[in-house]
């Protein structure tokens, strides 16, 4: 059984890219960690979890030196992403040096993860003192609620549904500073959420059998008990 991303009526109505708020909100992270942070364009940004490759070409589009990093090889990746490095890797073990990033961008992704802690810790690893992680992903709205809530398994073993993963927004922040982060800003983008969960109910991914199904759950689940987050985080300089 595939995850719901790699199910054809999830990508049908997601195009290339696979979670809400599409590139306007890895746009606004972006703002918000030059912002924040002060990243620059022509800093070395890292997309974990890249997929096909849509926010890369966002990326080298702002200005930035775009890698991309996914468990899976994509076919989309040579024919789009020219002088644009794709890494195939697992992503609880990076293949990069100790603090070689100026950023990473990480969207939709820790919540789809058994171990997100150990990932951010990586991610700390290979950032520059000073370096930026840019999160966006789904949270918990109510206590008690559907989501992981801390289990944990195999480092980076892949989850069906984000859903499944979701945890309490306090909870990621906590995961955040365990890893070693600092948090600068949180913002609420839950509605983003809602127009994807639109879209999908619209193109019947909602009626599709098996797997396919998860696609709506992902965004409809528990309805107001899920919320989408974008958090701006930050090692400590030396």
């Amino acid at each position: 059984m595939s995850p719901l991303w790699e199910q054809r009526d999830f990508q049908r109505v997601a195009g290339d890219v696979w979670r809400p708020g599409g590139p306007e909100l890895t746009r606004r992270c972006l703002e918000l960690c030059a912002e924040r942070c002060g990243l620059q364009r022509g800093s070395l940004v890292l997309d974990l979890g890249c997929g096909r490759g849509a926010s890369l070409d966002l990326l080298a589009q702002e200005g930035y030196r775009a890698l991309g990093l996914d468990r899976n090889a994509h076919a989309a990746w040579p024919k789009r992403m020219s002088g644009i490095n794709a890494l195939q890797a697992d992503a609880s073990c990076l293949p990069l040096t100790d603090n070689s990033l100026d950023a990473v961008l990480c969207e939709c992704v820790l919540s789809l993860l058994h171990d997100p802690c150990a990932v951010l810790r990586g991610c700390r690893r290979v950032l520059r003192p000073g370096g930026a992680l840019l999160v966006s992903d789904l949270f918990l709205r109510a206590p008690g609620g559907s989501g992981s809530s801390g289990r944990a398994g195999r480092c980076a073993e892949a989850r069906f549904s984000c859903a499944d993963g979701a945890r309490a927004r306090e909870e990621w922040e906590r995961l955040l500073a365990r890893a070693g982060f600092f948090l600068h800003y949180f913002e609420d983008h839950s509605r983003a959420l809602a127009e994807l969960a639109a879209r999908l109910i619209w193109y019947d991914v909602a009626d599709a059998p098996g797997p396919d199904r998860r696609a709506a759950h992902c965004a409809c689940k528990g309805g107001r008990a899920l919320g989408y987050g974008l958090w701006i985080a930050q090692k400590e300089p030396q």
